[in-house]
């Protein structure tokens, strides 16, 4: 192995199922691919995740207290509407809070939709409880949905399409339901079934003008706007898609698809695409074989948000205290954790994502706290965010290698408070392929404006398989381009 030999970095999380074949963490990094014809310095960068700063709350708007944030949305009209455990709120264009009225008290994520997109000016929202409930628009007005007719029951999630309101039903069954057109009322022959396959509505989908019902256990079915005088929706002759949704909350639509954590009646915990009319595998095996052994997935919940010209595709899995995000841009994978006062990672605390007056804004799981998603913090609030890269194995034929020094190749030199503790990069590596890990070393990252700072880690022993992973938590702004190994074959 010659001097200086690059350590590059071409893909995201990948941590096999066993660490000898792969240990690479990738852990609030985002990748980037640099256009070869640019002549880079390496093929890709890592960038740092946004941060989270606090915009607003209503505790701060005096509106309430704290509480676990259920649901986010951005009406047609631009309004944002927010759901904190008993109570739904309007939200204005400077972050206040404004009560609208209440709902039974939990932690489900709730669904909401409106018709503002043609003629009319309806909010509905559905809590998987046998109760929904709908907003005026314009006037706020906040009421219970009322159907004289029997059909509406509750429902888990609330769709709109051309006019539609439509909605699975409580307690799930195969049927769904769907208003008069732009209204919230109901009529005795609005009401049909999937009959593909015998499972419930867990979730219902809409894609490009269609309807996809996808089912709790197998199959999920897409139906079009036929426009037919008894029931204006008919499933799409000989189209069927194997695979259902392994739980209500984990599906979520982002540029021109549908991304969801599958199952079939061969397993589950594969995530998928729809492209066509079928459904395409993005997870890797890395990943499933992590997400399968939580104590369920079934609580998964998905949300999207796109900043910088990368789309993020985010799935919160409570059980498992993890947070996968799918970059649309790269392909690649990465988690999103929150670090806790005592330095423990935990699933990210916004649950879900929104556009409203011009930004990007999360609802905090926790707290309801709102926060604009911020590419230029590097905190969650105040908090420390632990930026974590491992790199591929370093072998050479198991023979042992003396690796005398690692360079990194890191933005530095940017925090921005001349008064702040020098930031530290910090390096561990495993000798076992990944199975432990030495104590970190720590090389300063710059003081204000020393960008040509070069973290370098010195005398590092020798190995036959080596792992080097980088972490750190700091206030600026940094980019991980890779690193060089200077290391040679031992004599033996």
């Amino acid at each position: 192995m010659a001097d200086g030999v690059p350590l590059t970095l071409t893909g995201g999380a990948y941590q096999a199922k066993s660490v000898n074949a792969n240990a690479q963490a990738c852990e609030n990094l985002y990748m980037e691919a640099i256009p070869p014809e640019t002549n880079p310095p390496t093929p890709t960068a890592h960038y740092c995740r946004p941060g989270q700063t606090l915009v607003g709350s209503p505790v701060l708007s005096g509106a309430g207290g704290a509480g676990p944030g259920r649901g986010l949305f951005t009406a047609s009209s631009g309004q944002l509407f927010v759901v904190i455990n008993d109570t739904v709120y309007y939200v204005d264009p400077t972050w206040r809070f404004f009560v609208l009225g209440n709902i039974v008290a939990g932690t489900t994520p709730t669904s909401m939709a409106d018709n503002g997109e043609t003629a009319g000016n309806s909010i509905v929202l559905v809590d998987g409880t046998t109760t929904g409930y709908q907003i005026n628009m314009t006037t706020f007005a906040f009421a219970p949905i009322v159907d004289g007719t029997g059909l509406f029951t509750g429902a888990d999630v609330a769709a709109y399409l051309q006019t539609f309101f439509i909605f699975n039903t409580v307690p799930n069954t195969q049927s769904f339901i769907i208003t008069q057109p732009d209204s919230v009322t109901f009529n005795a022959l609005d009401i049909a079934a999937k009959s593909s396959y015998p499972d419930n509505i867990e979730f219902i989908g809409i894609r490009q003008r269609e309807v996809w019902l996808m089912g709790a256990v197998a199959a999920t079915e897409p139906w079009y706007l036929s426009g037919a005088l008894d029931f204006p929706f008919e499933a799409i002759p000989s189209v069927y898609v194997n695979y259902g949704v392994a739980g209500k909350y984990c599906t979520t639509f982002a540029d021109d698809a549908l991304f969801w954590v599958s199952r079939n009646t061969q397993g589950k915990g594969i995530i998928v695409k729809s492209e066509g009319y079928q459904a395409k595998r993005i997870s890797t095996h890395a990943i499933e074989n992590e997400i399968q052994g939580y104590p369920t997935i079934a609580d998964a919940v998905a949300s999207v948000y796109q900043i910088e010209g990368h789309t993020f595709v985010v799935w919160s899995f409570p059980s498992g205290d993890t947070t996968w995000v799918y970059d649309l841009a790269t392909k690649q994978w990465f988690k999103s954790t929150f670090t806790d006062a005592n330095g423990i990672p935990h699933r990210d605390n916004v649950l879900f994502y929104q556009q409203a007056y011009g930004s990007t804004v999360g609802l905090d799981w926790q707290t309801g706290n709102l926060y604009l998603i911020d590419p230029n913090n590097f905190t969650d609030n105040g908090g420390p965010i632990v930026f974590r890269r491992g790199f591929p194995h370093v072998l050479r034929s198991l023979d042992r290698i003396s690796h005398w020094n690692l360079t990194v190749n890191i933005e530095c030199g940017t925090i921005l408070d001349p008064t702040a503790e020098t930031p530290m990069l910090n390096m561990r590596y495993s000798d076992d392929a990944g199975h432990t890990w030495s104590e970190p070393r720590q090389e300063p990252m710059g003081n204000v404006g020393e960008y040509l700072t070069t973290p370098q880690f010195n005398q590092l022993g020798m190995t036959r398989d080596r792992v080097y992973e980088l972490f750190w938590s700091a206030p600026m702004k940094t980019a991980l381009l890779g690193a060089y190994l200077d290391a040679e074959e031992a004599d033996s």
